[in-house]
């Protein structure tokens, strides 16, 4: 941890940038928990075991702290997001495997996606531009492949690219809203049957089987 690093001398040691992702990942932990509102720096600071005005040596405002954190998320789900498209397989089957790894990438990162989902429109609309991109790379990646799997009949001409990426992201992301690992079955099971449904939606015959989800997990 950064404040113990700080203590012992060893952040004498450390970069700029391994400091900025500790305090990049307590920001993550407290903005989860508290929401950007209700969050203070002095609440991140003591989340890290340091002074506010250690923190102020790298963010000024708790504004910047959060662009840097949104930026952070971002592009990490948009660096899995592209290395899952990029895998072998007919556009649909790449489709498939994307929907099923952004789905248990969510499961599994529920503060990440949470702070991302809720905390984006605290920032000012130039700044979320910034951080999404004007060309919104991250949808591109699903749009592209969907356009693609029209391209080999796999997906109707008729389905809207942009409007079934919005829709397949509104689905994913609001996963962050009632997902929990105790009752719901584990991510990967989860992934697959939020993967199947999805691409069932907008392909006509898939040609695989539906994951099998125990009824007690559902009701829970």
């Amino acid at each position: 941890m950064l404040g113990e690093a700080l203590r012992s001398g060893v952040a004498d040691k450390m970069s700029g940038e391994e400091r900025k992702a500790d305090l990049l990942e307590a920001a993550l932990r407290v903005f989860s928990e508290k929401g950007y509102n209700r969050a203070s720096l002095q609440d991140i600071a003591n989340s890290v075991g340091i002074l506010k005005g250690s923190l102020y040596y790298y963010y000024k405002s708790k504004e910047a702290l959060l662009f840097d954190v949104l930026k952070f998320v971002h592009d990490e789900h948009l660096a899995n997001a592209q290395k899952l498209a990029s895998g072998s397989g007919d556009p649909l089957s790449r489709l498939r495997a994307l929907l099923e790894g952004h789905a248990a990438f969510v499961c599994d990162n529920l503060d990440r996606t949470t702070v991302f989902v809720r905390e984006m429109d605290r920032l000012p609309a130039r700044l979320q531009t910034e951080i999404l991109g004007a060309d919104r790379a991250y949808q591109s990646v699903f749009r592209n492949l969907i356009i693609a799997a029209q391209g080999t009949g796999q997906v109707p001409a008729s389905v809207h690219p942009k409007l079934a990426t919005l829709w397949i992201l509104g689905s994913l992301n609001w996963l962050h809203r009632w997902y929990r690992p105790e009752r719901a079955g584990g991510s990967s099971l989860i992934a697959a049957q939020f993967a199947d449904q999805l691409t069932r939606a907008i392909a006509p015959s898939p040609l695989w089987n539906v994951v099998e989800i125990d009824s007690r997990n559902q009701d829970r």
